[in-house]
């Protein structure tokens, strides 16, 4: 409720009330920045803010316009003023903000806007920053600001947008003030701003998958989605030579030879599945969760090492859904319900609030499961099944209401 209704409440009073006490700091600030930029002391840009909507952000400036003998604008370090580097040190220029906060272009914490031509550099999965109103500051500003990677400040931006509440927003400024009297994160290693963003750092684009199949197609698209620009596979079949167009680099047990690469077991079959995950897990390889843009996960969902969550699924609060799980595209999992470790929720299955489905169990397309029930491990639930009471023997389990036959 906070984040859709009181959060541009809380916004425009706190930005209001900030301009009226900051009123003589903004001002002099004015007045100083004549003076030291020899004219305009503002500095305006369009930013892309909610939904990629554009508007002009103003902040105070801190660089002249100084260029080289051919008409190029000189490297930031260069036209940073002694007072722009003041006022970026301790965050005075971004107080003109405060109006662009009172129009409704940005909030008070959200992801800071950046630059337009990053629009199409980011992932699909990046893209989401932009789901809520940019922010005066944010997670990102105040766990290390431009001293901290890309990659690691569009995770911290993502991390915020799925956890928005009023406790933390209120942590989050108090947290800046601290990081603005410390002077903390101004630059990052190797510029005096930070560097350019050219799109998804490659030490997130190395991507393998286990298994050279027709559901590995489906994973490789995820992955793509997620960002993942160089994408392999691993299988034991020696006459394929590619899958859906991306290599197959070796047979499965190579996977230790790429140590700086991301894992997924793409393969329907649970007990191989558990094996070859299980086999990454003791080379310490980086097993990681793939979930595509259009599935819809709670806040409050755990989600295990390895897990494939497909488009259009729905998982629901309180769920939890264990390791290299796959569940499948347009399937639901109801509130508080477990899934179990390598369990596969079929294309377009249900399963009711507060289930239980056993380890490596397999719920068939289009089966529902009524609420309140558990399903014990290695069970296979039929395509269009309903099951309507516990089932504690492992089995096949086909009908309306799910039988036992086998």
């Amino acid at each position: 409720m906070y984040p859709k209704f009181f959060k541009r409440i809380f916004d425009f009073l706190i930005a209001l009330t900030s301009i009226l006490v900051l009123s003589p700091v903004l001002l002099v600030l004015m007045i100083i920045g004549t003076f030291s930029m020899k004219g305009n002391p503002f500095f305006t840009q369009i930013r892309p803010g909610k939904n990629e909507k554009l508007f002009k952000m103003i902040k105070f400036r801190t660089m002249t316009n100084k260029k080289d003998e051919n008409g190029n604008l000189l490297p930031d370090e260069m036209r940073l003023t002694k007072y722009g580097k003041f006022i970026r040190s301790t965050s005075l220029d971004e107080l003109p903000e405060l109006f662009n906060i009172l129009r409704g272009d940005m909030a008070i914490v959200g992801p800071r806007p950046l630059l337009v031509q990053y629009l199409e550099r980011y992932s699909e999965e990046q893209r989401h920053r932009h789901d809520v109103r940019p922010g005066l500051t944010g997670l990102a500003q105040v766990n290390g600001r431009n001293a901290i990677s890309w990659n690691e400040k569009f995770r911290l931006d993502l991390e915020y947008i799925k956890n928005i509440t009023l406790f933390g927003d209120i942590k989050i400024i108090f947290q800046t003030a601290f990081k603005v009297f410390k002077r903390d994160g101004i630059s990052s290693e190797t510029s005096a701003t930070m560097e350019e963003f050219m799109g998804v750092e490659s030490e997130y684009v190395k991507h393998i998958l286990i298994g050279a199949s027709g559901h590995g197609k489906v994973i490789a698209d995820i992955a793509k989605k997620n960002g993942y620009l160089e994408i392999a596979f691993l299988d034991d079949n020696e006459t394929i030579t590619q899958c859906a167009q991306y290599p197959i680099l070796g047979k499965t047990d190579s996977a230790e030879k790429y140590t700086d690469c991301d894992f997924v077991v793409s393969i329907g079959n649970a007990e191989i599945r558990q094996k070859l995950q299980e086999r990454l897990e003791k080379e310490r390889l980086s097993i990681i969760t793939l979930i595509h843009p259009t599935a819809t996960i709670a806040d409050d969902v755990e989600i295990g090492r390895g897990t494939v969550i497909m488009a259009g699924a729905v998982v629901n609060s309180g769920a939890k859904i264990g390791s290299g799980c796959i569940i499948n595209t347009s399937s639901s999992v109801d509130h508080d319900c477990t899934i179990d470790d390598f369990a596969h929720i079929s294309v377009g299955a249900h399963v009711a609030g507060t289930v239980r489905i056993g380890k490596r169990t397999w719920v068939g397309a289009g089966a529902t499961v009524i609420n309140n029930l558990t399903i014990v491990d290695d069970c296979m639930i039929g395509a269009g099944a309903v099951v309507v009471k516990n089932i504690d023997r492992k089995g096949i389990y086909k009908g309306v209401p799910a039988r036992c036959d086998s």
